[in-house]
């Protein structure tokens, strides 16, 4: 694991390789692991989705086979629009 997580690390198998894949991108600095909600849900493990934008970065849903993890995703402002855009493509 990177030095680029907060606090909390504890992910499902389906996320890690995707939050590993979120880390290595250009312009982020940390991922934010939130609260994980047991859940039913349609899409994929190891997805992510976009909830919305901020000034500091960017609030994302992670979908697992067991529920969602929310994350907050802490990057250069410059290059938040092309994060969520490549975030977009990837998991549509």
């Amino acid at each position: 694991m990177s030095g680029k997580r907060g606090k909390h690390q504890s992910l499902s198998k389906g996320l890690k390789r995707t939050v590993g894949w979120l880390e290595n991108r250009p312009g982020v600095r940390k991922v934010v692991l939130g609260l994980s909600e047991a859940c039913r849900h349609k899409r994929p493990p190891g997805t992510l989705a976009v909830r919305r934008a901020t000034d500091a970065g960017l609030h994302l849903n992670g979908y697992s086979g067991t529920g969602v993890v929310k994350l907050f995703l802490v990057c250069d402002a410059d290059r938040r629009d092309a994060l969520a855009s490549e975030i977009g493509e990837r998991f549509a």
